[in-house]
């Protein structure tokens, strides 16, 4: 169980990091139409490479919500043990709610920090030079 609990934190870690990087104005990625085409193939291999592994879950409702329509049509409580005597269902809730925190923080603070400003004013007052030429300090 600790073992899909940390590729459950790695694979939401990675696509949170994915996420806020091509959701960031000042990193020079493309946007429009082809973030969700990115986050769409991001999201195919992930579930390629580690999908075997656990079932991707990368969002507590995609797991959690199947698993009660599953007891509610009669399974009872092998939904959510699948006939094991471990709560396994509490790893697709908790590891993604981790890996998306890790995610986020580990983008701000190892890249987004790092990067130049989206916001033009702020820029030509921090940057003496803008495209080879160089402006007036007042």
């Amino acid at each position: 169980m600790g073992q899909a609990f940390l590729v459950e934190v790695v694979i939401t870690t990675i696509l949170m990091g994915v996420i806020m990087a091509l959701g960031d104005d000042s990193n020079g990625l493309p946007r429009g139409p082809l973030a969700p085409l990115l986050i769409g193939l991001l999201v195919a291999v992930i579930g390629s490479s580690m999908g075997p592994l656990t079932g991707f879950a990368m969002n507590p409702a995609r797991d959690f919500g199947p698993k009660l329509m599953t007891f509610f049509a009669g399974w009872g409580e092998i939904a959510f043990t699948g006939g094991r005597d471990i709560p396994y269902f509490l790893v697709p809730i908790f590891a993604p709610i981790l890996g998306a925190c890790l995610g986020a923080a580990g983008y701000r603070a190892l890249i987004a920090r790092h990067l130049p400003s989206a916001d033009p004013v702020e820029n030509e007052k921090n940057a003496p030079a803008v495209r080879g030429k160089v402006q007036a300090s007042s």
